[in-house]
């Protein structure tokens, strides 16, 4: 079963002013803002142990001081006897990995003793200790207690190795990780600008080890609808490739489409088209005009079109133009012809008024035999469910507030040969009735690409889907769809 999270169309709003608390962390220049020189360099630790009394007025559990070591209970009757630190920190590990971590979580104060008591309690490894606990306890959706046991490793941290040490990255961006799936993104973001900055004092302006940190601030943004934010740490991701790497270098060019990308996801279809044009001229100044790299920005503008849902003339001629430069170039390069010729079968499923050609799907499915990790690529394009044209699903009553609940429709149907859905049904919802029939509407009118089984197309049958949103019990109160 495959899973679609349905939220509220992304609007850019003007900037606006976060509390006050957060102030000197998001003054902090990122480069995107400076035009030269070192960034101010600020230290923010006292406000961000505050934080949790500043914005949420919350105080720990047992009423120790920021920085108090935190204890967990100690294992009951019938929990595994005390071992090694070692075996300790094994079955942890194996608990998480197993999807298990409430059970790890008896283990911790264990792990923790056994650690100080091997190495001291002001080492690095007992600050990796107290790591591993916050990020069970994470896991174990303890966030609370993951919360003390972060701030507790990023103190000792710092006490070992000064304010800006590398070692603080690690727990700093588990502390944002932590307070994102709390929903408290106000503190993320005060966190995750820390990582940032002790990052850049540490490895540089220009290191790429901001990349991760940039993405977690702007899903944070995203999750409290300030998409101008967002949007500037990823254009941030872009001119950190600009200044590190040549222009129309590989490392350059996937820099444009991972920006590129990201304005599709954001609904901004016309500026990501703008970005492939920006790409094809830089490749041609730099490689010339019959250069296989313009393959790329010509398949993802045919894309761009069709994620818009617009049958223009310049999506089929873009995926034309790199098929015809492919032919120039001979019988080789035989993925980048395979996923021209899947894209050219996503759109005219897409948008054909009659039966579609599929036998370019075939024609891809063969080159893939030619390629060194053809068979994982088949089943990722041609075994897996995969839409290519999306009809909107209706909006009515969904909310990105803190306060809203989760709910979900889970649809069951059938694919024909030509990607065309049948016998559309829900097979469970919650709330039930509340998105049912706004959700079978929609998934009447998708295409999906057809399955390809051993070199001939097919249908498929009984196909889940599941579609997750966010709603506030009053919108649940009126009429249905």
């Amino acid at each position: 079963m495959i899973s679609r999270t349905l939220r509220p169309r992304l609007r850019f709003r003007p900037l606006r002013t976060l509390p006050l608390v957060l102030g000197a962390l998001l003054a902090d220049q990122s480069f995107a803002q400076t035009s030269g020189g070192a960034a101010e360099d600020i230290d923010v630790a006292d406000d961000l142990r505050e934080l949790p009394e500043l914005l949420d007025g919350t105080e720990t559990d047992d009423g120790g001081r920021p920085g108090e070591r935190p204890t967990d209970d100690v294992p009951g009757p019938g929990e595994p006897p005390p071992v090694t630190r070692l075996e300790t920190l094994l079955e942890v590990n194996r608990l998480s990995d197993e999807g298990r971590p409430e059970d790890a979580v008896p283990l911790l104060e264990q792990l923790v003793r056994l650690t100080e008591e091997e190495f001291g309690a002001q080492s690095v490894e007992a600050a990796e200790a107290y790591e591993v606990a916050a990020r069970i306890h994470r896991e174990a959706g303890n966030h609370q207690r993951a919360e003390e046991y972060y701030l507790h490793a990023v103190d000792l941290v710092r006490n070992l190795d000064g304010a800006y040490t590398a070692l603080a990255i690690r727990p700093l961006l588990g502390l944002g990780d932590n307070y994102h799936a709390a929903g408290q993104y106000l503190n993320a973001i005060t966190a995750y600008n820390e990582a940032r900055t002790v990052s850049r004092r540490a490895h540089g302006l220009l290191n790429e080890g901001q990349v991760p940190i940039l993405d977690r601030l702007t899903e944070s943004f995203e999750a409290l609808d300030q998409y101008a934010e967002a949007d500037e740490q990823q254009l941030t991701i872009l001119h950190l490739a600009e200044r590190n790497y040549p222009q129309a270098s590989p490392e350059h060019l996937e820099a444009i489409y991972r920006y590129a990308l990201w304005l599709r996801e954001s609904g901004r279809y016309h500026d990501e088209r703008l970005r492939y044009a920006e790409a094809m001229r830089l490749i041609r100044d730099a490689h010339g005009k019959e250069s296989l790299l313009l393959v790329r920005p010509l398949r993802e503008t045919a894309n761009s079109y069709r994620e818009q849902r617009l049958p223009e003339n310049q999506g089929i001629s873009a995926l034309r133009s790199a098929l015809e430069l492919l032919d120039e170039h001979g019988a080789g390069n035989p993925l980048l012809r395979a996923e021209v010729l899947r894209d050219i079968g996503d759109w005219d499923v897409a948008f054909s008024k009659v039966d579609p050609d599929l036998s370019v799907y075939v024609s891809a499915w063969q080159l893939l035999g030619e390629v060194e990790n053809g068979d994982e690529l088949r089943r990722e394009w041609f075994d897996e469910l995969h839409s290519v044209f999306d009809e909107p699903i209706s909006q009515r009553g969904l909310s990105r507030a803190p306060e809203a609940r989760s709910g979900h429709v889970i649809v069951a149907f059938d694919v024909d040969r030509y990607g065309r859905t049948s016998d559309v049904r829900v097979a469970e919802s919650e709330p039930p009735g509340f998105k049912d029939d706004a959700v079978v509407r929609a998934i009447r009118q998708w295409r999906f690409r057809p399955r390809v089984e051993n070199g001939v197309i097919v249908a498929r049958d009984d196909v889940a889907l599941r579609v997750n949103f966010r709603y506030l019990p009053d919108e649940q109160a009126e009429p249905a769809e």
